[in-house]
């Protein structure tokens, strides 16, 4: 009966931070960072691995408010920009996936959709898909897309890496969904 306690234990954190602990190969402490802005109001927290990029050249347009990206890979990491679509959340997971999938979709090679799923982000109801596509190289990329609003602005949530490295930071940008505020 200990055994099996301790197994089901493991198996819940090998999918699940508990406490900031995780278990991949190892067990190992998830050390955060935090991100606070007032104009507009954005807070969230994110593995220390990152680092915030605050595009202060304004590479990434006008939408574009703020992001982390990995120390040693900017092409891994998360961006939170305005001007995301207005969506009825009313609709079901299908239609609203389809409108905010419709585009890329059209435009992008080998599209593969993964996920999509309504649920609640800072207690605003929220949509997220999760997808994949082949870069000019070849490269399979792997985004996901968390779309929500506040009383007066539409936000987008983008997070991403190589296909094959995903899943290894994943656990750290579901950090930063389970934590982001507007």
């Amino acid at each position: 009966m200990i055994l099996a306690g301790l197994l089901y234990f493991l198996s819940y954190l090998s999918v699940h931070d508990l406490f900031s602990w995780r278990l991949n190969f190892n067990l190992a402490k998830i050390e955060t960072a935090n991100y606070q802005s007032y104009g507009p109001k954005i807070s969230f927290k994110y593995p220390s691995i990152f680092e915030i990029d605050p595009d202060p050249d304004n590479h990434y347009g006008d939408n574009y408010l703020v992001g982390i990206k990995l120390k040693t890979d900017n092409r891994t990491g998360c961006d939170i920009r305005t001007n995301g679509p207005d969506l009825d959340y009313s609709q079901t997971t299908d239609e609203l996936a389809d409108r905010v999938l419709s585009q890329i979709k059209e435009k992008a090679t080998d599209f593969r959709l993964i996920q999509k799923e309504k649920f609640i982000l800072g207690k605003r109801p929220a949509l997220k898909t999760s997808f994949s596509f082949l870069d000019p190289i070849g490269a399979r990329v792997r985004l996901d897309q968390i779309f929500t609003n506040n009383d007066e602005t539409n936000y987008m949530v983008i997070c991403g890496s190589g296909e094959y490295q995903y899943d290894f930071f994943k656990k750290d940008f579901e950090v930063l969904y389970r934590s982001v505020v507007f």
